[in-house]
């Protein structure tokens, strides 16, 4: 399946929107096992086949045919009163002497094609919940919601739980969906499904990208399916109002930002520039995919196996200058709206990057969000870098769980005793619900996501608000606003 990246940097741009989330989904898919009437073609037994060829090529008698195929008269005459009772053959009208016969056109389509059959055959197919038609889905296109949710997916429903009725299924295109173990393709005739044997709900593997109006404050969910961007899907699962069902988009955009703007003060929120950013973010997105194309052609045309040999390509460093000169208009924007990917990539490049100083001033964490990675990585910064943990829980030097289990929070006190770099302590409760993450003073990140813990309950959408700035007067601000709130709070680790 396409990764969460390209499918971004491909699909996540819609004029006037922010892309709030990116999840793993499953759309929903009946598996159907139904007992059906198909017709069957089957090839005639090899002695009637025979004899019709004999009385094509002239032996159009009984002791001729028998004496060409070296068989008993008495079974070829068997055969052709079968033949003729089935209306293959017929006897030639006024023959003088022994019965002459001649091939019909059933017999010459039956030589041919060989005969229908009518016969009952249960028949497992996928039924798409959304679109409501038949689906062929290989065995790594489809999941069970068990293995979907080990994943953390957000599990779409259908508009009904119920699995379709039999007079609604389209029998033309059901046989386009029919599994078969052997791989081939099914070619058989459905003439009627007689019932549903079973009936299984499972689920396709999708990616939700989960879009916010600027103008509406509406949200919208696009769906990628199979490397593409699905508007069907889209548009049905709309339709049937999943979107709107309660618990299905947690969070609020108006809250979020009347949080970061109240922290942040009127002063910083009137430089946020998120129609400036868009269309930078466009352009860069459009760069990024000339560049993976101009890169193919160059390999193409250094093989010398098309008719780029005699083009004259633009160099791939030319390209990378002009990528170089957005990115930095986008920089020298003081405050702008960020995605969820771009805050991944923001932190993960926080730990990893980071040469002199990090503030890291979070909510709190847990052993799923702060993993034995994350902490070996604020191990190493505090060899060369003075890091700032502050956070609304107490840390604890004691372990509180089972034996031998990941407890953080024992980890950074052990870490921070030996560390004089690394810095514990508890921030003030007027910071509670806003995470932040200051590097080097070049780059800051301001977010009420929490960054360190794991979802709580049901894998769902989350409306995630988050700016991101690299203006050193901006940067300057949020840290004195920090060091502000931080004034009087005692240190965990001395």
């Amino acid at each position: 399946m396409i990764s969460f990246q390209r499918a971004v940097r491909e699909f996540g741009h819609r004029s006037g929107y922010d892309l709030v989330d990116v999840k793993r989904c499953g759309l929903p898919v009946f598996r159907l096992t139904v007992e059906a009437i198909t017709l069957r073609r089957q090839t005639l037994p090899t002695i009637q086949e025979f004899i019709l060829k004999s009385l094509l090529v002239g032996e159009d008698t009984s002791s001729g045919a028998a004496a060409l195929l070296g068989l008993e008269i008495k079974l070829v005459e068997e055969n052709i009163s079968r033949m003729t009772m089935d209306q293959m053959i017929s006897e030639v009208a006024e023959t003088i002497g022994q019965p002459r016969f001649q091939v019909t056109e059933l017999g010459k389509e039956r030589l041919l094609h060989g005969q229908n059959k009518p016969h009952d055959e249960t028949l497992v197919f996928d039924f798409d919940a959304l679109c409501n038609s038949p689906v062929k889905l290989s065995g790594g296109q489809i999941e069970t919601a068990k293995q979907l949710r080990q994943d953390q997916a957000v599990l779409l429903q259908p508009p009904s739980l119920d699995p379709p009725n039999l007079q609604s299924l389209p029998l033309h295109t059901i046989g386009q969906a029919v599994r078969r173990i052997s791989g081939k393709e099914f070619d058989k005739q459905i003439l009627g499904l007689r019932r549903i044997l079973r009936s299984q709900m499972m689920f396709r593997p999708a990616i939700g990208l989960l879009f916010r109006s600027r103008a509406s404050g509406d949200v919208e969910l696009g769906l990628v399916v199979d490397d593409k961007l699905s508007e069907t899907h889209e548009i049905e699962f709309s339709r049937a109002g999943g979107i709107k069902k309660t618990g299905f988009v947690r969070g609020s955009w108006a809250n979020d930002c009347s949080r970061i703007r109240t922290w942040i003060g009127d002063y910083l929120w009137s430089k946020v520039a998120d129609e400036q950013a868009e269309t930078l973010l466009l352009k860069l997105n459009h760069f990024t995919k000339d560049r993976i194309d101009l890169i193919e052609k160059h390999e193409r045309k250094r093989r010398g196996r098309s008719k780029l040999r005699a083009q004259d390509l633009r160099s791939v460093e030319d390209l990378d200058r002009e990528v170089l000169s957005v990115r930095q208009q986008l920089d020298a924007i003081p405050l702008r709206f960020t995605s969820t990917l771009e805050v991944d990539a923001l932190l993960r490049e926080a730990l990893e990057n980071s040469e002199r100083e990090l503030v890291i001033s979070i909510d709190g964490f847990d052993a799923l969000g702060m993993s034995r990675q994350i902490v070996h990585q604020i191990s190493n910064l505090v060899e060369t870098v003075k890091v700032e943990i502050e956070t609304d829980d107490l840390i604890h030097p004691e372990p509180t769980g089972a034996k031998g289990e990941f407890e953080p929070s024992v980890q950074l006190w052990s870490l921070a005793s030996l560390q004089r770099r690394l810095n514990l302590s508890q921030r003030a409760s007027s910071m509670s619900g806003l995470s932040i993450i200051v590097r080097d003073r070049s780059s800051a990140l301001i977010t009420t996501r929490s960054l360190f813990k794991s979802p709580d309950g049901r894998p769902t959408f989350r409306i995630q608000t988050a700016y991101v700035t690299k203006d050193p007067i901006v940067i300057t601000a949020i840290v004195q606003k920090l060091y502000a709130e931080k004034t009087g709070a005692a240190s965990i680790v001395q």
